[in-house]
């Protein structure tokens, strides 16, 4: 699912790579902007950063943006998988005793299979290994509740089941592609060209003017370093400070439909 090297390396080794790039950007801008400064006495306007610190924040709110949204799509995607599963599990209570026996020791084995595919964390052959069990469980699911659609005494079973299983499968490949759809790493590499560059002119800036707080800008370095740290962990659901235990704990406890 996550072969490449940016959506690999931890979100917090990120950050810290940009605020040590930034920091060195600032203190290359100062030394230029010393030198130019002593080579022109003259008074001269310094640069003005302004405009790049906006477009900066600009683009940080819209990764931001985009990364919460994608994480509130996930969350409200696993609540609705465990919706889908709790329906069909009930209404496997429709067909005769030994039916529904059937029903529910399959519904108990998909249930744990869907547990340990968010468990298994970022592992990669993990999840796809999850899932593939997950489709060979309902693949089954779904050949018994048709061949039972056959018989007239279960079409009332039937009318209700067949609905509840497909929304269940569907809801299972709608999370999986939720979970590949990354912010674009374009977007990601633009990003942290215009944090180093706005750096860079910031302390190019203050150099200019023949003095720099370094306060500020050590500051305003890791404040940025951060709004990119948790706008990549918002995208890493898996792994990372932001995560979906909670969301998942309603599909852990669909355990208790079984006891």
């Amino acid at each position: 699912m996550e072969t490449n090297t940016l959506i690999q390396t931890e979100a917090w080794v990120i950050s810290l790579i940009l605020f040590i790039l930034m920091i060195i950007s600032c203190f290359a801008g100062k030394k230029i902007g010393n030198y130019i400064r002593n080579k022109r006495p003259a008074k001269e306007k310094s640069a003005e950063t302004s405009s790049l610190i906006a477009l900066l924040f600009f683009l940080l709110a819209f990764t931001f943006g985009m990364s919460s949204e994608r994480y509130d799509s996930r969350r409200k995607i696993v609540v609705e998988e465990a919706n889908d599963i709790g329906t069909a599990i009930l209404r496997s209570d429709l067909y005769p005793d030994s039916t529904r026996t059937q029903f529910r020791k399959d519904f108990k084995e998909y249930v744990e299979v869907r547990i340990s595919y968010y468990e298994t964390g970022a592992d990669t052959k993990g999840i796809l290994k999850a899932d593939s069990l997950s489709q060979i469980i309902s693949a089954k699911l779904w050949k018994r509740a048709t061949n039972l659609s056959k018989d007239p005494n279960n079409l009332a079973a039937t009318q209700q089941m067949i609905p509840a299983l497909n929304a269940m499968i569907d809801v299972a490949t709608s999370r999986l592609a939720g979970e590949k759809a990354k912010v674009p790493q374009s977007i990601l590499a633009m990003l942290f060209f215009l944090s180093i560059i706005t750096a860079f002119y910031s302390g190019y800036s203050e150099g200019r003017n023949g003095r720099i707080d370094w306060l500020v800008q050590i500051g305003f370095c890791l404040l940025v370093s951060l709004v990119v740290l948790f706008t990549m962990d918002l995208d890493r659901p898996r792994r990372g400070f932001v995560n979906l235990d909670v969301p998942n704990q309603t599909i852990i406890d669909l355990r208790k439909s079984f006891e």
